[in-house]
Parts: structure tokens; C-alpha cells; sequence
């Protein structure tokens, strides 16, 4: 073909690219036209870049059968197209040994399906490749072949194919750009058109994975699996939920989506990840996978990632809903604090308790925020990831929870079937708040601690169940090294102390053992210490003995001492409960 036979066909080939705004038939009618422009090709490729899987794929083709070629991925640098892609330069392989060089390095998989997608193992005679370019960076590789022996490429073939690439790129960018707002116009349409009619996640969740021919799971910001297209789709977000937990959280802080292969029944899937945020955090995961021979529509992609707004908006519509459902519990909660539920009618509480009656018991815990050098403004801001992080355990627990937020303090009221047992109860709540209060820890710093009080049988008792869980919170505070956790049954006898003032207790212990802690702190004794063993076990010298590493005459020798310095005849009857009480409250004064 002589020079001026092949510009007016690379006019026309323009042209009847641009005839179209649809990016499937500019690339149709591209892969079409590089054959007629190019003379003596036989077969050409078109591969487009995915950045999210950093590999080509060969998007369509003449000469080869797409059923197969569509699998045929390249990293780049890999293969004759692949080494054009990283290069950004036109290339011709001039020779089949060229060829053959060029393509050595292709991994078994891809060259399995581009044998499968030409019908034989052979090689081209002779290849150009051309990079595609934008102002952005390289956009993929058009490729062309011929297959007849001692026909070859000329270097003027060369730069017709990048010419004609040039005008193609034009064309491509046009047809992707117009495809993209149209793919996403009518993403957005649907989905909304489902969230409007209050189809909630449930629906829109299914109605994505039908648009987009994907299974598709949402996550939430806790990567709790919110919904799914399917049950297949429930199965692996359960697995990416126990054994990719890492993957999903760098997914999550990603500001796009991204992709990653994982196993899943024994085969390799890929997986496509969308952040769902909204303007200051990620509030949920969606994940799409497909079997890791496929890819994502490119298009596909960009239109998810263009309208996760609106699964932000259901995810936060979920929030609220639950949101607004405790704080009216909590007004509940308060009436029954204040002895004022009789002011609550008895549809009310039908309504809004779930079954609260006499056969049922309460259990009440209280949880304080302890500042610990924050300011009011930053654990106002910190208190809505807590409100989050509380809200989400609550929904795991099987008993229904009552909550009032008093600010620094969140009281909160269980009610339980009366034939569950108190110590099943118990545990299940125990492992709730201890979590709560770890998980409050990792994600805002704030200490918090929390005092579970007894079971009550009435509402009339739920008072006495706060005042312990109020009690069990005080211990906590006084105490160093303390533990963030107490129940009331574990406190014991140190309870009475709790609400009597600390120089009073200093002055009983002063009173009674005063004497004896001062003659250990000026001769670095250890009479107080045998004392509180002693009294510990049963008055036993020898059990005190072993329990010191000492002589039991040792031990009489410091009790006779002991007896001594407080003026005292013997250790027993009234003066060793004295005593005993004594070393107690100093234990609990520190």
C-alpha cells in the first residue's frame, strides 16, 4: 500500500472511531481498523492497564478468540506488550526469534490461553507494539501480528501505529469519559431509587451485585458483616472477616478502592475493595469478588467508587435508627433510677422493653470515662467512638440493654429471661464491657472502668443494682494498678469503706496499728506483715511460718512483740477483729 493509500485509510479509520461516544464500539471498531491501516498484519491485540491489579489484559482482539484471550494477563515488562507498556516506546519485533524472545518470559497461565485463544502454540513472524499514551501516563499496548514467514514489519509501519495510536487515545479517553458518567448515572439511579423506597442495605446490596454482575458484601467500620448479595457471598465474608482481618483494615484506610487474591474454597478469588466513607472517617467496606482469571470492568469500578455515598448513607441511616433507639431506653432507664416509673404507661413499656416483667430479672452496669489529662473537648469528640464502639456490642449481646448517658458515666440495665442462669448472664456481659473497654482503649486512648452491679429480681430494685455497680466503680478509682473491671460480689467486704471519708479511716488505722507501722518503717521490720498473714490463717503459726519462709519460733517472737508495742495480752476475741479490720482498711488505703 503506497504512502497516500495509507493516510486517507487511517483517516477513515479515525473517523469511524469517533463516530461513536460508546467506549465497547470505539474499541471494537479500533481493533477492527488497525488491521486495514496496517498492511499484511493478520491479528492484533488491544491491552488496557488496571492499576488496582497492576497488570494488562487484553480488553479485545482480531485473530483471536476473546473467550480465552480475555484471561490472559501481563505484569509489566512481561512479554512483547508488556515490555512496551513499562518502556512507554513503539517497538518492532522483527524476526520470529524476536518474537520468541519477546514472549519467553510470559508465565505458564497467560501463555496457556493465548495458545487456547490462536488454536495453536505459534508464535508471530513479525510484531509491532505501540504504547497508548495520555497526559496521565501509558494506558495500555496496541499490538499487531503477522503470522505469514518473510513478511515483516517496516519501520514506517512503526510510525503509522503510533500515529494511528495517537488519534486512537483521543477517541479512547472521549468514549471513557462519556461512558463513565453514563455507567455511573445509571448506578446511582438505581441504587437510588432503592434506598428512596426504603429498600434499605439489604436491596441495595443485591441490586449493585445485579448491575454490576458481582457478588457483593458490606462490611461495617468494625468489619461486622452487615449484608450480602448472596450466600455464597455470606460464607467468604465470614472468612475475610476471620482470616484476611489485616487485608480488609488496609483496604479500609485506603482513600480508593483497591484489590487483593485470596483462597476461598479452595480456589484463588479476587477481591475488589471500596471504602465507604463519609467526611472525617471510613464507616464501612464493600468488597466484590470474582474468580481471579476475571477482572472488574474498569467502568464498574469507577461507578462504585462514585456512588458508595449512597451506602454511606444507609450505613449512617442504620447508626441513627439504633442510635435513637437507645437514647429513648435511656429515658426508660432514668424514670426507673428516679422511682418514677410509675409515670410510664404500660403500653410504653410493652412497647419499648421487649418483654421487661415479673418474669424477668435486671443487671446493671456502670461505665466511667476517667479523663485522665483530656480536656472535655477531646473526650466529647472521643465519646462518639466510644457511642460506636458500645452500640456495636450491645447489638452482639442477647439480652436487652437500657442506656443513659450522663457524660463521664453510661449506666446501662439488662433484662434477661428469669430462667437464664445469673452466672451465664454474668459472663456474657463480663466479656462484653471487658472487650468494650479494650477496644475504647485502642482506638482513643480514654481508660475507662466499669462496675457490674448484682441481680434483681423487680424494677423496684434496679436502684440497689446501680448503687453496687456506682460502689464497684468507686473501688476501682481508689485503688493503684487497678484492674478496669468489678462486680459487685467481688468487692467483698471493702465495699462498707467506699462511702466513709478517707481521714476517717486513717484515723482508725492509726488508732489501732498505727504504732506498729511505724516501728516497721524506723527498724525495717515486718511485724505488720506476720500480723496480716496471721490473721489471714486463722491465727496458725505454723501455716504463718511456712507462708513466710520463716521459724514458727520467729513467728512467736514477733507476735510477742506485736502484743507489746500495741499493749495488748493477747491476739483474739475483740481485739483481733479490731485488728484484722485494721489491716484491712489500710490494704485498702494502700
Amino acid at each position: 500500500m503506497n504512502t497516500e493509500a495509507k493516510l486517507r485509510s487511517l483517516i477513515n479509520s479515525v473517523q469511524v472511531m469517533t463516530s461513536t461516544l460508546n467506549l465497547d464500539e470505539v474499541l471494537e471498531y479500533l481493533i477492527k481498523e488497525v488491521l486495514h491501516v496496517i498492511d499484511g498484519s493478520n491479528a492484533s491485540v488491544l491491552f488496557l492497564y488496571d492499576e488496582k491489579i497492576n497488570r494488562l489484559y487484553a480488553k479485545t482482539a482480531a485473530g483471536f478468540d476473546m473467550k480465552h484471550l480475555q484471561y490472559a494477563f501481563l505484569k509489566p515488562g512481561e512479554g512483547m506488550s508488556g515490555k512496551t507498556f513499562l518502556s512507554e516506546k513503539g517497538q518492532i519485533f522483527s524476526t520470529h526469534t524476536d518474537t520468541l524472545e519477546g514472549m519467553q518470559d510470559i508465565n505458564p497461565k497467560t501463555k496457556e490461553y493465548y495458545s487456547k485463544a490462536r488454536g495453536d502454540l505459534e508464535y508471530p513472524a513479525s510484531a509491532i507494539c505501540v504504547p497508548l499514551k495520555t497526559k496521565q501516563g501509558c494506558i495500555g499496548v496496541l499490538t499487531v501480528d503477522i503470522y505469514e514467514e518473510n513478511v515483516t514489519f517496516t519501520p514506517q509501519d512503526l510510525q503509522l501505529l503510533e500515529t494511528f495510536a495517537t488519534q486512537a487515545v483521543i477517541a479512547i479517553e472521549n468514549a471513557t469519559l462519556f461512558s463513565r458518567n453514563e455507567r455511573t448515572q445509571r448506578v446511582h439511579e438505581v441504587l437510588s431509587e432503592v434506598s428512596l423506597s426504603q429498600g434499605g442495605l439489604d436491596k441495595i446490596t443485591k441490586a449493585l451485585a445485579s448491575l454490576v454482575q458481582s457478588e457483593v458484601i458490606v462490611h461495617n467500620e468494625f468489619f461486622d458483616l452487615l449484608e450480602t448479595s448472596s450466600d455464597e457471598a455470606t460464607a467468604l465474608g465470614n472468612v475475610l472477616t476471620q482470616e484476611y482481618y489485616s487485608k480488609l483494615k488496609e483496604a479500609m484506610t485506603n482513600g480508593r478502592g483497591s484489590t487483593g487474591i485470596i483462597q476461598f474454597d479452595g480456589q484463588e478469588e479476587r477481591i475488589y475493595f471500596f471504602p465507604v466513607r463519609t467526611d472525617d472517617r471510613s464507616i464501612g467496606l464493600i468488597s466484590m469478588y470474582l474468580n481471579k482469571d476475571d477482572v472488574l470492568d474498569p467502568l464498574d469500578q469507577f461507578a462504585v467508587e462514585q456512588t458508595v455515598t449512597i451506602f454511606a448513607l444507609e450505613i449512617t441511616r442504620r447508626e441513627r435508627s439504633s442510635y435513637h433507639a437507645l437514647t429513648y431506653s435511656g429515658y426508660i432507664l432514668d424514670q426507673l433510677l428516679n422511682g418514677k416509673s410509675d409515670k410510664l404507661t404500660l403500653n410504653e413499656m410493652i412497647r419499648t422493653t421487649s418483654g421487661m416483667g415479673e418474669e424477668r430479672k435486671y443487671l446493671l452496669v456502670q461505665l466511667t470515662i476517667e479523663e485522665a489529662g483530656f480536656s472535655l473537648k477531646d473526650i466529647s469528640h472521643k465519646k462518639e467512638i466510644i457511642t460506636r464502639i458500645i452500640r456495636r456490642k450491645m447489638e452482639q449481646l442477647p439480652f436487652k440493654p437500657f442506656i443513659l448517658d450522663q457524660n463521664l458515666d453510661i449506666v446501662f440495665m439488662f433484662s434477661y429471661p428469669k430462667q437464664t442462669k445469673e452466672t451465664v448472664a454474668y459472663e456474657r456481659i463480663r466479656i462484653a464491657f471487658a472487650q468494650i473497654i479494650e477496644e475504647v482503649k485502642q482506638a482513643t486512648e480514654l481508660s475507662l472502668v466499669a462496675g457490674i452491679g448484682r441481680t434483681v429480681n423487680k424494677l423496684d430494685d434496679v436502684r440497689t443494682s446501680a448503687n453496687d455497680a456506682s460502689k464497684c466503680v468507686d473501688y476501682l478509682r481508689t485503688k493503684q494498678n487497678k484492674s478496669s473491671l468489678l462486680a459487685y460480689f467481688e468487692l467483698g467486704f471493702q465495699r462498707l469503706f467506699l462511702k466513709t471519708e478517707a481521714s476517717e479511716l486513717e484515723g482508725y488505722v492509726e488508732e489501732t496499728i498505727g504504732q506498729l507501722k511505724r516501728y516497721d518503717q524506723e527498724n525495717k521490720a515486718s511485724l505488720l506483715i506476720t500480723l496480716s498473714v496471721y490473721l489471714d490463717l486463722n491465727k496458725n503459726m505454723k501455716e504463718t511460718a511456712e507462708s513466710l519462709f520463716i521459724h514458727v519460733n520467729t513467728v512467736k517472737y514477733r507476735l510477742r512483740l506485736i502484743r507489746e508495742i500495741l499493749g495488748i495480752e493477747e491476739i483474739g476475741g475483740e481485739a483481733a477483729f479490731e485488728l484484722q479490720l485494721a489491716v484491712n482498711i489500710n490494704r485498702f488505703l494502700d
